[in-house]
Protein backbone atom coordinates (compact mmCIF):
# COMPACT_ATOMS: atom_id res chain seq x y z
CA UNK A 1 0.00 0.00 0.00
CA UNK A 2 1.52 3.26 -1.04
CA UNK A 3 1.06 6.78 0.86
CA UNK A 4 1.49 10.41 -0.08
CA UNK A 5 1.71 12.84 2.21
CA UNK A 6 1.58 16.79 2.24
CA UNK A 7 2.04 19.94 4.18
CA UNK A 8 -0.06 22.65 3.05
CA UNK A 9 1.01 26.13 5.34
CA UNK A 10 -1.58 29.06 4.94
CA UNK A 11 -0.25 31.82 6.98
CA UNK A 12 -2.31 35.24 8.01
CA UNK A 13 -1.10 37.09 10.61
CA UNK A 14 0.33 34.59 12.63
CA UNK A 15 -1.70 32.60 11.04
CA UNK A 16 -0.26 29.09 10.12
CA UNK A 17 -2.01 26.58 8.44
CA UNK A 18 -0.64 22.86 8.29
CA UNK A 19 -2.09 20.66 6.26
CA UNK A 20 -1.14 16.66 6.25
CA UNK A 21 -2.63 15.13 3.74
CA UNK A 22 -2.15 11.35 3.30
CA UNK A 23 -3.68 9.47 0.41
CA UNK A 24 -4.15 5.75 -0.19
CA UNK A 25 -3.70 5.11 -3.80
CA UNK A 26 -5.62 1.58 -3.44
CA UNK A 27 -8.71 2.62 -1.63
CA UNK A 28 -8.80 6.05 -3.35
CA UNK A 29 -9.00 7.83 0.15
CA UNK A 30 -7.26 10.67 1.90
CA UNK A 31 -6.72 11.93 4.99
CA UNK A 32 -5.77 15.60 5.45
CA UNK A 33 -5.33 17.21 9.09
CA UNK A 34 -5.41 21.16 9.54
CA UNK A 35 -3.13 22.50 12.67
CA UNK A 36 -2.53 26.00 13.69
CA UNK A 37 -5.70 27.52 12.70
CA UNK A 38 -6.10 31.10 14.19
CA UNK A 39 -8.57 33.58 13.30
CA UNK A 40 -7.43 36.66 10.95
CA UNK A 41 -8.00 39.80 11.44
CA UNK A 42 -7.82 42.37 8.85
CA UNK A 43 -8.68 46.04 8.27
CA UNK A 44 -11.08 47.87 5.77
CA UNK A 45 -8.44 49.55 3.04
CA UNK A 46 -5.50 47.11 3.67
CA UNK A 47 -3.92 43.96 2.97
CA UNK A 48 -2.22 41.10 3.98
CA UNK A 49 0.60 39.12 2.02
CA UNK A 50 1.71 35.61 3.37
CA UNK A 51 3.74 32.51 1.89
CA UNK A 52 1.70 29.75 0.84
CA UNK A 53 3.97 26.27 0.64
CA UNK A 54 3.65 22.34 0.35
CA UNK A 55 5.90 19.88 1.02
CA UNK A 56 5.67 16.17 -0.36
CA UNK A 57 6.80 13.60 3.26
CA UNK A 58 6.77 10.34 0.92
CA UNK A 59 4.81 7.96 -1.91
CA UNK A 60 3.12 8.56 -4.84
CA UNK A 61 3.96 12.72 -5.94
CA UNK A 62 1.19 15.01 -6.31
CA UNK A 63 0.48 18.67 -7.02
CA UNK A 64 -2.23 19.92 -4.54
CA UNK A 65 -4.28 23.38 -5.69
CA UNK A 66 -5.41 25.60 -3.37
CA UNK A 67 -8.69 27.94 -3.45
CA UNK A 68 -11.09 29.65 -0.40
CA UNK A 69 -14.57 30.42 -0.29
CA UNK A 70 -17.08 31.75 1.75
CA UNK A 71 -15.19 35.61 1.77
CA UNK A 72 -17.44 38.69 2.56
CA UNK A 73 -18.42 41.22 0.00
CA UNK A 74 -15.24 43.84 -1.11
CA UNK A 75 -12.39 41.26 0.33
CA UNK A 76 -10.71 38.95 -1.87
CA UNK A 77 -8.11 36.36 -1.26
CA UNK A 78 -5.55 35.67 -4.20
CA UNK A 79 -2.50 33.14 -5.13
CA UNK A 80 0.33 33.79 -7.47
CA UNK A 81 0.12 30.28 -8.10
CA UNK A 82 -2.69 28.30 -7.13
CA UNK A 83 -1.16 24.76 -8.11
CA UNK A 84 1.93 24.16 -6.28
CA UNK A 85 4.35 20.90 -6.27
CA UNK A 86 5.88 19.49 -3.43
CA UNK A 87 8.51 22.44 -1.94
CA UNK A 88 6.56 24.66 -4.18
CA UNK A 89 5.39 27.89 -2.42
CA UNK A 90 3.25 30.58 -3.54
CA UNK A 91 2.26 34.49 -2.75
CA UNK A 92 -1.18 34.14 -0.98
CA UNK A 93 -2.66 38.08 -0.40
CA UNK A 94 -5.63 38.65 1.20
CA UNK A 95 -6.96 42.27 -0.05
CA UNK A 96 -10.05 44.27 1.95
CA UNK A 97 -11.38 47.64 0.10
CA UNK A 98 -11.86 50.85 1.70
CA UNK A 99 -15.92 49.87 1.57
CA UNK A 100 -15.78 46.06 2.29
CA UNK A 101 -17.98 44.46 4.18
CA UNK A 102 -17.12 44.71 8.19
CA UNK A 103 -18.16 41.73 10.40
CA UNK A 104 -16.92 37.85 11.50
CA UNK A 105 -16.97 35.59 8.40
CA UNK A 106 -16.38 31.84 8.54
CA UNK A 107 -13.87 31.22 5.29
CA UNK A 108 -13.33 27.61 4.30
CA UNK A 109 -9.67 26.92 2.63
CA UNK A 110 -9.65 23.65 0.59
CA UNK A 111 -7.01 21.69 -0.78
CA UNK A 112 -7.09 19.58 -3.31
CA UNK A 113 -4.85 16.80 -4.98
CA UNK A 114 -5.22 16.46 -9.43
CA UNK A 115 -7.28 13.30 -8.87
CA UNK A 116 -9.75 15.43 -6.93
CA UNK A 117 -9.29 14.08 -3.62
CA UNK A 118 -9.75 17.03 -1.40
CA UNK A 119 -10.14 18.26 2.51
CA UNK A 120 -11.36 21.73 3.68
CA UNK A 121 -10.84 23.52 6.96
CA UNK A 122 -12.34 26.85 7.90
CA UNK A 123 -10.92 29.19 10.19
CA UNK A 124 -12.91 32.97 11.08
CA UNK A 125 -11.86 36.20 9.13
CA UNK A 126 -12.73 39.53 11.09
CA UNK A 127 -12.85 42.55 9.00
CA UNK A 128 -13.01 45.51 10.94
CA UNK A 129 -13.86 49.33 10.14
CA UNK A 130 -10.58 51.26 9.31
CA UNK A 131 -10.47 53.89 11.75
CA UNK A 132 -11.40 57.21 10.20
CA UNK A 133 -9.04 59.49 9.13
CA UNK A 134 -9.62 63.52 9.57
CA UNK A 135 -10.31 65.60 7.07
CA UNK A 136 -7.37 67.82 5.67
CA UNK A 137 -8.06 71.25 4.06
CA UNK A 138 -5.16 72.88 1.96
CA UNK A 139 -4.90 76.10 0.76
CA UNK A 140 -3.77 77.00 -2.40
CA UNK A 141 -1.37 79.93 -2.29
CA UNK A 142 0.30 81.50 0.84
CA UNK A 143 -1.25 80.91 4.44
CA UNK A 144 0.04 85.07 4.09
CA UNK A 145 -0.85 87.26 1.63
CA UNK A 146 0.41 90.81 1.29
CA UNK A 147 -2.89 93.13 -0.61
CA UNK A 148 -2.32 95.68 -1.64
CA UNK A 149 -4.70 98.99 -0.47
CA UNK A 150 -7.66 99.57 -2.60
CA UNK A 151 -7.10 96.16 -4.33
CA UNK A 152 -9.72 93.89 -4.77
CA UNK A 153 -9.09 90.53 -2.79
CA UNK A 154 -9.56 86.96 -4.89
CA UNK A 155 -9.29 84.14 -3.34
CA UNK A 156 -6.75 81.67 -4.17
CA UNK A 157 -8.70 78.97 -3.42
CA UNK A 158 -8.38 75.48 -1.36
CA UNK A 159 -9.44 71.44 -1.26
CA UNK A 160 -10.28 69.53 1.52
CA UNK A 161 -10.80 65.64 1.98
CA UNK A 162 -10.22 62.40 3.74
CA UNK A 163 -10.00 58.83 2.65
CA UNK A 164 -13.49 57.86 2.93
CA UNK A 165 -15.40 60.62 2.24
CA UNK A 166 -13.46 61.75 -0.35
CA UNK A 167 -13.34 65.51 -1.86
CA UNK A 168 -15.11 67.40 0.91
CA UNK A 169 -14.20 70.80 -0.89
CA UNK A 170 -17.48 72.06 -0.93
CA UNK A 171 -17.99 71.33 2.54
CA UNK A 172 -15.43 74.02 3.75
CA UNK A 173 -16.88 77.21 5.70
CA UNK A 174 -14.78 80.16 4.84
CA UNK A 175 -15.48 83.08 7.59
CA UNK A 176 -13.82 86.11 8.19
CA UNK A 177 -13.87 89.16 5.38
CA UNK A 178 -10.77 91.37 3.87
CA UNK A 179 -11.05 95.14 3.83
CA UNK A 180 -9.56 96.61 0.49
CA UNK A 181 -9.74 100.01 1.71
CA UNK A 182 -8.01 100.03 4.93
CA UNK A 183 -5.19 98.79 5.77
CA UNK A 184 -4.47 95.53 8.60
CA UNK A 185 -4.39 92.55 9.07
CA UNK A 186 -7.27 90.10 8.14
CA UNK A 187 -7.62 86.71 9.00
CA UNK A 188 -9.95 84.29 7.10
CA UNK A 189 -10.45 80.91 8.30
CA UNK A 190 -11.44 77.68 6.49
CA UNK A 191 -12.71 74.61 8.88
CA UNK A 192 -14.35 71.38 7.08
CA UNK A 193 -16.08 68.55 9.48
CA UNK A 194 -16.17 64.66 7.61
CA UNK A 195 -19.48 62.16 8.04
CA UNK A 196 -18.31 61.15 11.29
CA UNK A 197 -18.23 64.36 12.46
CA UNK A 198 -13.91 65.13 12.71
CA UNK A 199 -12.11 68.61 11.55
CA UNK A 200 -9.83 70.22 10.32
CA UNK A 201 -8.91 74.47 10.37
CA UNK A 202 -6.78 76.51 8.88
CA UNK A 203 -6.01 80.41 8.88
CA UNK A 204 -4.80 82.37 6.05
CA UNK A 205 -3.90 86.10 7.02
CA UNK A 206 -4.32 88.87 4.32
CA UNK A 207 -2.35 91.61 4.89
CA UNK A 208 -3.35 95.07 3.18
CA UNK A 209 -0.69 97.60 2.68
CA UNK A 210 -0.27 100.51 1.21
CA UNK A 211 2.99 100.44 -1.45
CA UNK A 212 4.24 103.08 0.34
CA UNK A 213 4.34 102.11 3.28
CA UNK A 214 8.13 101.81 3.64
CA UNK A 215 8.02 105.56 3.78
CA UNK A 216 6.36 105.99 7.35
CA UNK A 217 8.30 107.41 9.62
CA UNK A 218 10.61 110.32 10.55
CA UNK A 219 11.99 112.29 8.42
CA UNK A 220 15.37 115.07 8.63
CA UNK A 221 14.52 117.31 5.58
CA UNK A 222 16.95 119.66 3.97
CA UNK A 223 15.09 122.84 2.42
CA UNK A 224 17.05 124.26 -0.28
CA UNK A 225 15.52 128.04 -1.77
CA UNK A 226 15.92 127.84 -5.73
CA UNK A 227 16.20 131.33 -6.00
CA UNK A 228 19.36 132.32 -3.86
CA UNK A 229 20.28 128.12 -2.71
CA UNK A 230 19.72 129.10 0.83
CA UNK A 231 19.08 125.91 2.86
CA UNK A 232 17.82 125.02 6.43
CA UNK A 233 17.59 121.35 7.91
CA UNK A 234 13.90 120.64 10.00
CA UNK A 235 12.56 117.41 11.25
CA UNK A 236 9.41 115.71 9.97
CA UNK A 237 7.41 112.97 9.69
CA UNK A 238 6.05 111.33 7.15
CA UNK A 239 3.01 108.12 7.16
CA UNK A 240 1.51 106.10 4.49
CA UNK A 241 -1.99 106.35 3.97
CA UNK A 242 -4.20 103.85 5.67
CA UNK A 243 -6.71 104.51 3.30
CA UNK A 244 -5.28 105.52 -0.07
CA UNK A 245 -2.61 103.33 -1.95
CA UNK A 246 0.50 104.96 -2.94
CA UNK A 247 -0.73 108.45 -0.83
CA UNK A 248 1.61 109.88 2.00
CA UNK A 249 0.84 112.40 4.53
CA UNK A 250 3.19 115.10 5.09
CA UNK A 251 3.01 116.85 8.96
CA UNK A 252 5.30 119.43 8.03
CA UNK A 253 5.93 121.29 4.65
CA UNK A 254 8.10 124.31 4.11
CA UNK A 255 7.73 126.85 7.30
CA UNK A 256 3.91 125.13 8.00
CA UNK A 257 4.00 123.67 11.42
CA UNK A 258 0.54 123.21 11.12
CA UNK A 259 0.14 121.91 7.56
CA UNK A 260 -1.17 118.42 6.46
CA UNK A 261 -0.87 118.10 3.09
CA UNK A 262 -0.41 114.85 1.32
CA UNK A 263 1.66 113.71 -1.95
CA UNK A 264 0.30 110.69 -4.36
CA UNK A 265 2.62 108.67 -5.93
CA UNK A 266 2.03 107.43 -9.65
CA UNK A 267 3.55 104.34 -10.02
CA UNK A 268 3.39 104.35 -14.03
CA UNK A 269 5.12 107.27 -14.18
CA UNK A 270 7.56 106.79 -11.35
CA UNK A 271 6.76 110.05 -9.63
CA UNK A 272 5.15 111.70 -7.20
CA UNK A 273 2.75 114.77 -7.27
CA UNK A 274 2.12 117.29 -4.36
CA UNK A 275 -1.54 118.26 -5.83
CA UNK A 276 -2.44 121.91 -5.36
CA UNK A 277 -3.55 122.36 -1.08
CA UNK A 278 -4.02 125.48 0.99
CA UNK A 279 -3.47 125.52 4.57
CA UNK A 280 -3.57 127.92 7.45
CA UNK A 281 0.04 127.92 8.18
CA UNK A 282 1.99 129.25 11.72
CA UNK A 283 4.99 131.33 10.72
CA UNK A 284 6.90 133.71 12.12
CA UNK A 285 5.43 136.38 10.10
CA UNK A 286 1.82 135.00 11.74
CA UNK A 287 -0.71 132.89 10.76
CA UNK A 288 -2.13 132.87 7.35
CA UNK A 289 -2.84 130.78 4.42
CA UNK A 290 -0.20 128.92 1.71
CA UNK A 291 -0.64 127.36 -1.27
CA UNK A 292 1.51 124.28 -1.78
CA UNK A 293 1.89 122.35 -5.21
CA UNK A 294 4.91 119.92 -6.56
CA UNK A 295 6.65 117.07 -8.04
CA UNK A 296 9.18 114.83 -7.26
CA UNK A 297 11.03 111.29 -6.87
CA UNK A 298 10.98 108.64 -4.65
CA UNK A 299 14.62 107.30 -4.21
CA UNK A 300 14.66 103.78 -2.54
CA UNK A 301 17.68 103.03 -2.47
CA UNK A 302 19.72 101.58 0.61
CA UNK A 303 18.62 105.00 2.72
CA UNK A 304 14.90 105.90 2.06
CA UNK A 305 14.73 109.56 0.29
CA UNK A 306 12.30 111.79 -1.25
CA UNK A 307 12.97 114.30 -3.41
CA UNK A 308 9.97 117.04 -3.97
CA UNK A 309 10.24 120.58 -5.71
CA UNK A 310 7.44 122.55 -5.24
CA UNK A 311 6.14 126.33 -4.97
CA UNK A 312 4.67 127.70 -1.86
CA UNK A 313 2.23 130.83 -2.44
CA UNK A 314 1.24 133.55 0.31
CA UNK A 315 0.07 137.06 0.38
CA UNK A 316 2.95 138.44 2.70
CA UNK A 317 0.74 140.56 5.30
CA UNK A 318 3.74 143.22 5.70
CA UNK A 319 4.23 143.90 1.66
CA UNK A 320 0.43 143.20 1.17
CA UNK A 321 1.49 141.24 -2.21
CA UNK A 322 1.72 137.41 -3.12
CA UNK A 323 5.16 135.72 -2.58
CA UNK A 324 5.80 132.46 -4.82
CA UNK A 325 8.77 130.37 -3.39
CA UNK A 326 10.22 127.94 -5.57
CA UNK A 327 11.45 124.80 -2.61
CA UNK A 328 13.34 122.35 -2.95
CA UNK A 329 12.87 119.79 0.30
CA UNK A 330 15.28 116.65 0.21
CA UNK A 331 13.54 113.96 2.96
CA UNK A 332 15.77 111.30 4.19
CA UNK A 333 14.44 108.53 6.76
CA UNK A 334 15.88 108.89 9.76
Amino acid sequence: MKKNTYFLLLPFLLLTVISACKKDDELGSMECKFTGLKDTVIYQGTSLSRLVSVYYLGGEREAVNISASGLPNGTTISFSNTSLEDGQSATSTLTSTATADTGVYVISVTGTTEKGTSITRTFQLHVMRKANTAPRINLSGSTNLILSLNSNYNEPGFAAGDDEDGSLTSQVIVSGSVNKDSVGLYTLSYVVTDSEGAKDSVVRIVNVKNDLSYLSGQFTVTTTNLANSSTRNWITTLSASVNTNNQVKIFKISDCFLADPVFTYNPTKDSIFLPAQTFSCQTALGTFPHTFEGRGVIQNGTVKRVKLDYTDIYNDPNLGTPVTLQLRDLYELN
